[in-house]
């Protein structure tokens, strides 16, 4: 490992899910887990090939898209430090169903399926929690096929501007029109209509690749329900995942401590007999 990798290896992870696990089990899980930086526009898998890792984003941010046959991709949801990459291959697929791509380039750390398999395997917390995530993957998934046949692109640009803000510490998103117009799968023309209006109702400034937020909550009230729905469920079952992983420790420490103190039998036995 380089010396880079080596400071991004932190003992504490950067990444919501393997920080929910309790600390003795990141101890032994991450040797298995390699600290990666992820360039802007690097193509973590295409649909339908067998994907051999995992990928968990710390400060990366990663679009999933379905591909048309004529070439065009939708996106389905974005993945940031709350989550990870590829949900149907950790379900037991052996291709990955979707296109993974870098949107915004950081750092994240990737592991090999077979040991993620082994990791969940030993019966601590890493599957439920993961499994919890991909319940609030599919949430967001549906929500996107939602909101692009009832709501306008208007309501659908909040959304994913929205989405991208959640996975990063800045309101400065390096984001393009026509990228933003690829993900959601529409001509860049609508998407530079929908930014000017909201950029002079005060909620964004933007210039070429770079938008900023100025007005959150402006974003908030001019979105539909779907983000809100997409949010809430992944904050749920994150806070469950959390408080599982505490409670599991919790019992741990009392069973140790119960052995510690329970009052030995052997002397006892070797007397009577």
């Amino acid at each position: 490992m380089s010396m880079m990798d080596s400071l991004h290896a932190i003992s504490t992870p950067d990444n919501n899910l393997l920080a929910a696990l309790p600390a003795e089990e990141w101890r032994r899980a991450r040797q298995s887990f390699k600290s990666i930086f992820m360039p802007l526009g690097d193509v973590l898998y295409e649909a339908a090939s067998r994907a051999n890792h995992l990928y968990f984003p710390t400060t990366a941010i990663l679009s999933v898209s379905c591909l048309m046959a004529d070439g065009r991709a939708d996106g389905l949801t974005l993945i940031g430090h709350e989550g990870f990459a590829s949900v149907g291959v950790f379900l037991g697929a052996d291709s990955a169903p979707c296109r993974a791509v870098v949107l915004a380039e950081g750092w994240g750390y990737r592991i090999r399926r077979e040991l993620l398999g082994q990791a969940c395997a030993r019966g601590g917390s890493m599957r439920s929690v993961l499994l919890r995530y991909a319940q609030s993957y599919v949430t967001q998934v549906a929500q996107t096929i939602v909101c692009n046949r009832h709501h306008t692109i208007d309501q659908q640009l909040c959304r994913w501007l929205l989405m991208f803000l959640d996975r990063q510490a800045s309101n400065e998103m390096p984001l393009t029109h026509e990228q933003i117009a690829e993900l959601m799968g529409v001509r860049r023309e609508s998407v530079s209509e929908a930014a000017r209006a909201l950029q002079i109702a005060g909620c964004i400034r933007y210039h070429r690749g770079q938008i900023s937020v100025v007005d959150r909550s402006g974003l908030e009230a001019r979105s539909c329900e779907c983000y809100r729905v997409g949010r809430r469920e992944t904050d749920r079952l994150l806070a469950i995942s959390r408080s599982a992983t505490m409670s599991g420790a919790h019992e741990a420490v009392d069973r140790v401590r119960g052995e510690r103190s329970a009052p030995s039998t052997r002397h006892a036995s070797s007397s009577v007999a």
